[in-house]
């Protein structure tokens, strides 16, 4: 059975059931998301890695058990049948699979520069068109899962009774993955197991209003805490702005590399990343100049829950669930000093 270190719960189960998801795990693409970090740069802000989850880097294929275990607990809650059941799962474990190193940091340059995002990467490993062949296909075949309909439900298109569990604005990928993020600044909040909010949405067979709110409050702190906050735009800043001033040194197949065999073959790269993490107060002097005019986009997204709105049907996540978002642009010189 395959196993993933839990988030937050240590006494999660996160063993998968079906023959086809232990065969997929063994694949070379899905073990080489054991080498591409969940969080992208902002996982080198880590200081070694401990064994308790919110004192350790997380992983991709960490990531994607944890999904494709809370599709298969929803699936065997409601008695879906085997076939539907082995295509869920199916899709949770692969929908990350083409996530090239460093994760979504370095996803925009390669895809400016290459044409490579990891959404087309799937697409590709899933259909035996990259450098690992059919590994994935001839198992999906073998264990007679339409890779069509895979597909179709990663990337929100299947029209399914169940496809909701990916394309719904709260779905099976985000809470895990919100519920992951939180892990990386400490162990405890208000949303405590993602496995647990999805047995009481299948059990009860309506939406779990009080979780998906505790789920909502959560997203906003991790997106202050992690994903918007300074450090992180810096080391996605330095990163980004090293890739492009060494494109010649970059190529389409850096995309499919582990994030060690990446540092092989640029080591400096991450050097800039250790500097922007421990000489924060001489980082100005330590990076090269034409960086510190680079343009950085700022995202910042707020997330707040509408009361006014009852959770009653599916259609109502989006009107009782916001958020805010506002765009602007400064210097990563400016973001250094800010």
């Amino acid at each position: 059975m395959a196993d993933a270190t839990p988030t937050l719960r240590s006494d999660e189960d996160l063993r998968l059931r079906d023959r086809v998801a232990n065969a997929l795990l063994q694949t070379v693409p899905l073990r080489r998301l054991e080498g591409i970090g969940f969080l992208g740069a902002i996982d080198y802000a880590k200081k070694g890695s401990g064994r308790q989850p919110h004192r350790r880097r997380h992983n991709r294929k960490e990531h994607s058990i944890g999904v494709a275990k809370l599709a298969e607990t929803y699936a065997l809650e409601v008695e879906i049948e085997e076939r539907d059941r082995k295509t869920l799962v199916c899709a949770a474990l692969l929908h990350d699979i083409g996530h090239g190193p460093l994760s979504h940091t370095l996803e925009p340059v390669f895809e400016e520069r290459f044409g490579i995002n990891h959404h087309r990467t799937t697409r590709d490993i899933v259909k035996g068109s990259t450098r690992f062949g059919s590994q994935i296909l001839d198992i999906l075949k073998e264990f007679e899962v339409d890779p069509d309909d895979v597909l179709a439900l990663i990337e929100g298109q299947h029209d399914g009774k169940h496809a909701f569990l990916f394309s719904a604005p709260i779905n099976i990928d985000t809470l895990e993955g919100i519920t992951r993020c939180r892990a990386f600044v400490g162990p405890r909040s208000a949303f405590g197991s993602a496995s647990a909010a999805v047995r009481r949405w299948a059990t009860s067979g309506r939406l779990p209003q009080n979780d998906f709110d505790d789920f909502w409050s959560l997203k906003n702190s991790v997106y202050n805490l992690v994903i918007n906050a300074p450090l992180g735009r810096l080391l996605d800043t330095v990163a980004q702005s090293y890739m492009a001033a060494n494109i010649d040194r970059f190529g389409p197949d850096d995309f499919l590399k582990t994030e060690r065999s990446f540092r092989a073959s640029h080591a400096e790269l991450f050097s800039y990343l250790n500097i922007v993490v421990n000489d924060e107060d001489d980082l100005r002097s330590r990076l090269p100049k034409s960086w510190l005019a680079v343009d950085v986009k700022i995202n910042d997204r707020k997330f707040f829950v509408d009361e006014s709105v009852e959770l009653a049907a599916p259609h109502q996540i989006d009107a009782r669930y916001k958020q805010t978002r506002s765009r602007y642009s400064v210097k990563l010189e400016d973001l250094i000093q800010g």
